[in-house]
């Protein structure tokens, strides 16, 4: 379902706690910039970028993960805003809502709000699931959601989000993982194949061109990883023959419909498909998958 809804964010980071409260009770997102009853952009100094997402989230309809830190931290909504919805307004004083009306995307309307209101553009969700920490820590994980915005896009965790929606189950496959717990999964694999393995650097992109960096026995061990096509593959193979010397060993980890017919002598291709088995069938590996796709062993 929802195909052709794009992902995307709502984070309600401050405020009063009452007002949290009442937009996860009534599922709905919110943003609170300048209390003028407008949802075009031109009518903001600041905030403009948020109010034009909310707009684009109103006319396409999106998928939506949502957090409410100021009223609960180990739990979000997970739900969809239709698309052609409009846009609430709603008048808190303090925490009591007093006043209630609604816009299209992008308009606004006569409204003096002598009485100094906070006025919160507001989406309604749809569909909406309720996830815990526990169950998808991947959405709680700081370093993958934006890092400021109140509602942006989040095409990184796209396909979790919509696994929620769908109430499906995680598939067990490398192609459920994002791409930094690919990267994970091939550091893992190294050392899982060879216990002398070590790191040098963290994984994904310290080193140029290079998204592993390590020691195994009298090895230098360089790695790039990548789900990327054919093309893609062959750019990073093209970047990684710098890193062919004495005493090293080069590593390209990629799908394997994606491997080129040549590969340069001094580099080993590395399906991913098969990385990821070697790390399944491996007792603590497996362990750390199911961690990652949020599934039981």
């Amino acid at each position: 379902m929802y195909e052709e809804y794009g992902t995307g964010f709502a984070r309600h980071k401050g405020g009063v706690t009452e007002v949290a409260k009442y937009f996860w009770e009534n599922e709905l997102i919110a943003l609170h910039w300048g209390d003028i009853p407008s949802s075009n952009p031109d009518d903001y100094d600041s905030g403009a970028n948020e109010i034009q997402y909310l707009n684009e989230f109103a006319r396409e309809g999106r998928i939506v993960g949502a957090s409410y830190r100021e009223f609960i931290t180990s739990k979000m909504l997970v739900g969809v805003v239709p698309s052609d919805s409009n846009i609430k307004l709603l008048y808190f004083d303090d925490g009591d809502l007093v006043r209630e009306k609604e816009i299209e995307p992008g308009r606004s309307i006569e409204d003096v709000n002598e009485e100094n209101y906070k006025i919160y553009k507001t989406l309604q969700l749809e569909d909406v699931k309720t996830v815990s920490r526990e169950d998808y820590p991947v959405l709680f994980d700081n370093s993958i959601r934006p890092p400021s915005a109140s509602i942006i896009n989040w095409w990184n965790v796209e396909d979790h989000l919509r696994r929620i929606i769908n109430e499906e189950k995680q598939r067990r496959s490398v192609y459920s993982l994002r791409a930094d717990e690919v990267e994970v999964l091939c550091e893992e694999y190294l050392r899982i194949v060879n216990e002398d393995y070590r790191a040098v650097r963290t994984i994904g992109g310290q080193v140029a061109d290079v998204d592993i960096s390590g020691v195994a026995e009298n090895h230098r061990i360089w790695g790039e990883v990548t789900m990327g096509g054919t093309n893609d593959v062959k750019n990073k193979l093209d970047s990684l023959e710098d890193y062919i010397g004495d005493g090293s060993k080069v590593l390209m980890f990629g799908p394997e419909d994606s491997k080129p017919d040549e590969i340069p002598d001094d580099i080993t291709y590395l399906p991913v498909e098969i990385v990821f088995e070697t790390v399944d069938i491996n007792k603590s590996g497996r362990r750390m998958l199911s961690e990652m796709l949020n599934t039981t062993d």
